[in-house]
C-alpha cells in the first residue's frame, strides 16, 4: 500500500510531553525506530489486498524551529522533509495546519497515487481533509494522543490507539499497572465457557477470582451494543466459575453478587429478567435508574440526564456522583502522600477505592480524568492538587471536550456538571 505520512510535530510532541515526558522525547529522537513499526507491525486500513504492505512514499514533518530545532537532525537522518513553520503570531500560533492541508490535497492530485494518508495529529481541524480524502476514495490512518473529537475519529478509517503506540512503536516499558489491568480485562474477555462443569462444592471467591470476574462481566458489557441479559451473564459465569457462584458467593442471588462487587458505571436495571447497561453507551429509561432506591442515581435525575448526554458525546467515563467523587477525593490524598507517577498513580486510585469503599474503578477511567485534567493545563505535584482545584479542572476540561464537540453547556447544565463533580461555582479556577 503506497502511503504518505505527514507529522504535525508540535503537536504530538506538546501532547505526549504532557501526558508522558520519556515518550515524548523517544518520539523526538528516534523516528526510525517508530517508523519501523509503522511500515512493518502496524496494520493495515481496510480494505487492501492479502498480504500487502505498507510502503512510505512521502514522509514530511512539520516542525517550529524556533523551538523544536534540536529535534531536527533526528528527523532528517529518518527520511523526512522537514517543513519549517515558525510562530506567525504573538501567541506562538504556526502554519502548520494550513500547510498540511495544502500539501495533502496537492499529493491527492499527483499523478503517483497514494492509497494511505496518514497524519499524527490529534487537531479537530484536520476533520475536513480527512472527509475529503474519504470522498476520493483514500485511506486515512490517525495517530491522536490525548482526546480527539468524535469527528475526527469518525472521519479516519484507522485510528491508532494511545496506549498501544506508547507500547510497541516507542517500545517504552509498560508499567505494571497497566500490564495487569490489560491482562485482567484480556482474559475476563476472552474467557471462554466450560463444557458441562461438574457439580462441585461451593466456597467463597478469593481477592483474584473477584478481580477476574468484575473484569469479565466489564468486557462483557463493552463488547455488547445493547443492554447485557443478566440471566445470560449469569450463566456464563456460573459455566466459569461453578464453585464459586453456586449460591453467588454467599450473596443468595446474582443481583446481589452483582451489586456487591461495586462496579462503577455498571447499573442493574430491572425487568425483563434484570439487565447490566452502562447508561452512557446504552439505551436506558431514565426513570429506571433514577426511581430505583438501590440505585447510585436515586434522586439525581436532573444530573443523571446532562452526565449522560456528556458523557456519551466526549467518552468520559460516567462515574456516579458518590464514584466519582470518591475517586476526587482519593487522588488527591494519593498525590500528597506518593505524588505524580503517571499510570502508577491511576493503579493506585482504582487500588485504594476498592479497599476502603469497596468500589471497583478500572483504572483507565481514572487514567481518563488525571489526562483531561494534565491537557487542561494542571501540573501534579506543585501543591495545587487540593479536591477543589482538581474537581474544577475536570469541569474546565468537560467543557472544554463538549465545546469541541460543538455543544455549549448552559448554566444549568454547567450547574449539574458541577453538581456531579462535587464543586461550587464559585471554587472553579481558571
Amino acid at each position: 500500500m503506497k502511503s504518505a505520512l505527514f507529522v504535525d510535530f508540535d503537536n504530538v510532541f506538546s501532547q505526549l510531553r504532557q501526558l508522558q515526558p520519556d515518550a515524548a522525547e523517544r518520539f523526538a529522537r528516534h523516528p526510525s525506530e517508530w517508523i519501523g513499526w509503522l511500515t512493518s507491525a502496524l496494520a493495515l486500513p481496510e480494505p487492501h489486498e492479502d498480504g500487502e504492505r505498507r510502503r512510505l512514499l512521502v514522509r514530511r514533518c512539520y516542525l517550529n524551529p524556533n523551538w523544536y530545532q534540536a529535534y531536527r537532525h533526528a528527523f532528517l537522518r529518518a527520511g523526512f522533509e522537514i517543513v519549517d513553520c515558525p510562530p506567525v503570531t504573538s501567541q506562538g500560533k504556526t502554519s502548520t495546519d494550513i500547510h498540511m492541508v495544502l500539501d495533502i490535497v496537492d499529493l491527492l492530485q499527483h499523478e503517483t497515487r497514494c492509497d494511505e494518508f496518514i497524519v499524527f495529529s490529534a487537531d479537530a481541524d484536520f476533520t475536513p481533509v480527512l472527509r475529503k480524502l474519504r470522498r476520493y476514495d483514500r485511506r486515512t490512518t490517525v495517530l491522536a494522543i490525548g482526546f480527539p473529537s468524535a469527528a475526527y475519529q469518525a472521519s479516519a478509517d484507522l485510528l491508532i490507539d494511545e496506549r498501544v503506540f506508547l507500547r510497541d512503536a516507542l517500545a517504552l516499558a509498560q508499567p505494571a499497572a497497566d500490564a495487569v489491568a490489560d491482562a485482567g480485562e484480556a482474559r475476563g474477555g476472552a474467557a471462554a465457557p466450560r463444557p458441562e462443569p461438574a457439580r462441585e462444592t461451593p466456597r467463597p471467591a478469593t481477592g483474584d477470582e473477584l478481580g477476574l470476574i468484575a473484569t469479565r462481566i466489564w468486557a462483557t458489557v463493552d463488547e455488547s451494543a445493547l443492554p447485557v441479559s443478566a440471566g445470560m451473564l449469569a450463566s456464563r459465569l456460573r459455566q466459569e466459575h461453578p464453585e464459586i457462584m453456586e449460591n453467588w458467593n454467599g450473596g443468595g442471588t446474582f443481583k446481589a453478587f452483582f451489586r456487591s462487587l461495586g462496579l462503577a458505571r455498571l447499573l442493574w436495571v430491572s425487568g425483563s429478567g434484570g439487565r447490566i447497561v452502562d447508561p452512557a453507551r446504552h439505551e436506558v429509561e431514565a426513570a429506571a435508574v433514577e426511581q430505583d432506591p438501590e440505585s447510585p442515581w436515586h434522586g439525581r435525575g436532573a444530573t443523571f440526564a446532562v452526565v449522560r448526554e456528556v458523557c456519551s458525546l466526549t467518552g468520559a467515563p460516567m462515574l456516579a456522583p458518590q464514584d466519582l467523587q470518591l475517586v476526587m477525593r482519593t487522588l488527591s490524598e494519593v498525590l500528597a502522600e506518593r505524588g505524580f507517577e503517571a499510570a502508577a498513580t491511576a493503579h493506585q486510585v482504582s487500588r485504594r477505592c476498592q479497599e476502603a469503599a469497596g468500589m471497583r474503578v478500572r483504572h483507565r477511567d481514572v487514567s481518563f480524568l488525571v489526562r483531561g485534567m494534565q491537557l487542561n493545563g494542571h501540573v501534579f505535584g506543585q501543591g495545587q492538587d487540593s479536591v477543589p482545584t482538581l474537581g474544577s479542572r475536570l469541569v474546565n476540561q468537560v467543557q472544554f471536550l463538549c465545546e469541541r464537540e460543538q455543544k455549549v453547556l448552559d448554566a444549568d447544565e454547567l450547574a449539574q456538571i458541577r453538581a456531579w463533580v462535587g464543586v461550587q461555582a464559585a471554587e472553579d479556577v481558571d
